[in-house]
């Protein structure tokens, strides 16, 4: 009976999509052409540390299909989220515009319709635009659908709730980036537009921490004790730290959600690979955010801290793909909107807070960006802003000072410096941070 259901929603789910899919953008509606006809296929992963990355030195084998990807193209050493959680992180990506401004900086907010997002400026330059995602924060209701012909935040939902014969699903508790490839999939093989752009959100590696076997056994397997992966973002968890032990089995069941999320991407990277469309799109693959595992006394993601807001972050472009570059340099998320629209020749618009890396994948300048923002103000923990430069962070809590971290020599931030205005590199962080906020 389950299996009947499911069936019966796939048919209706590909049903619709071959019904949205006859609307085309032309020359007589009056939209601009672009013109590059190559594909945009952004992939982001929900709460994925760059330290948990292997190819960035981590010391578990957990991102062999993502290393491999960096490896053939550009890997970004030093990317940054805009916030520590996925609302704020994903309205940067789509407007290039830091939290503060977009507007998605808290549950019942949205991102902000007078903004131009990548979909809409894309669709407007000829580009059918497609999104896949079952994160209930990234929905249509929190305002990012726009610009999209078909933005699929609900068929995942459905099949799951299909299966529990209509009982309310935790999202949380269940693998979805499956059911987000076999629609994505799904979408591809039957595509006929020409360009596109795509997006896919992967949400299992968001807690709880409950990858399926073979990866719920990968690095913890002698573990007797009693943290399952449940409730990680809760009471007593959340701020009462059990032993270490237990949080390195905690640790473990996350470090296996990422290898269980990059065999995902793997999937659709040979996918890609086999109907033709790798070779011939800009391709970016990064972490939203990143994830506590009680570095500061709390788990879950709040705050701006490096373990929230270090992300990795690789890109593909055709043409550029033989250089194999590894770049230090300092880079946002809000970069990535302006990046994508000066390879498509496609202008970008002043307003936006980002700039384009392609001078940096290409050789031409070493840096794009003295230093990179980042704010929290999502609730749960005391808004916080921050400016940081490669070595320091210079950050000020509402109603507080400003203070310092020196990420040379305190890399995990645990001693919290008094500003030395002597220091020219430190005035000018808390100058701009000042103006930041302002």
């Amino acid at each position: 009976m389950k299996w009947c259901v499911l069936s019966l929603i796939i048919v209706i789910v590909s049903v619709a999509e071959a019904s949205i899919s006859e609307t085309t953008h032309t020359e007589d509606d009056g939209t601009q052409q672009s013109d590059l006809s190559i594909n945009v296929i952004l992939i982001t992963i929900s709460s994925l540390r760059a330290d948990h990355v292997s190819c960035l030195d981590y010391i578990r084998d957990t991102t062999p299909k993502f290393d491999a990807f960096a490896k053939k193209n550009v890997l970004f050493c030093n990317a940054f989220a805009t916030s520590g959680w996925m609302m704020p992180a994903h309205g940067s990506i789509f407007t290039s515009l830091y939290p503060s401004l977009h507007g998605a900086t808290h549950i019942d907010k949205c991102l902000g319709n007078e903004h131009y997002t990548l979909a809409e400026i894309l669709a407007d330059n000829g580009f059918y635009c497609v999104g896949f995602c079952c994160n209930p924060r990234l929905d249509r209701e929190h305002g990012f659908a726009q610009g999209f012909d078909l933005y699929d935040d609900y068929s995942v939902s459905m099949m799951l709730e299909s299966l529990a014969f209509g009982d309310v699903v935790n999202i949380n508790k269940q693998r979805t980036n499956a059911l987000i490839n076999d629609a994505a999939i799904r979408w591809l093989k039957n595509n006929t537009h020409k360009p596109f752009f795509m997006f896919l959100h992967y949400y299992d590696n968001h807690w709880d921490y409950l990858p399926p076997p073979p990866y719920s056994e990968r690095y913890d397997s002698n573990y007797d004790g009693p943290i399952d992966g449940t409730q990680i973002a809760r009471e007593p968890l959340f701020s009462n730290p059990p032993s270490e032990r237990d949080i390195q089995h905690m640790i473990a069941l996350y470090d296996g959600e990422v290898r269980q999320t990059d065999n995902d991407l793997g999937e659709i990277l040979n996918v890609l690979l086999y109907t033709g469309v790798l070779d011939n799109s800009i391709i970016i693959i990064m972490g939203d955010h990143g994830e506590q595992f009680y570095e500061h006394g709390h788990t879950s993601h709040q705050g701006i801290y490096e373990e929230l807001i270090h992300v990795p972050l690789a890109i593909s472009v055709p043409g550029v793909r033989a250089k194999c570059r590894t770049i230090n340099s300092l880079v946002s998320q809000v970069d990535i909107l302006p990046t994508i629209l000066d390879y498509l020749q496609i202008p970008i618009p002043e307003q936006y807070q980002g700039k384009s890396l392609k001078s940096l994948i290409e050789g031409q300048v070493k840096n794009v960006n003295e230093f990179v923002f980042a704010e929290y103000t999502g609730g749960a923990a005391p808004d916080c802003y921050a400016v940081r430069s490669i070595r320091y962070k210079c950050c000020q809590e509402v109603g507080g000072e400003p203070f310092v971290y020196d990420l040379a020599e305190d890399r995990t931030e645990q001693k919290r410096i008094v500003l030395d205005r002597e220091s020219e590199e430190v005035e000018t962080l808390e100058e701009n941070l000042l103006k930041f906020i302002r």
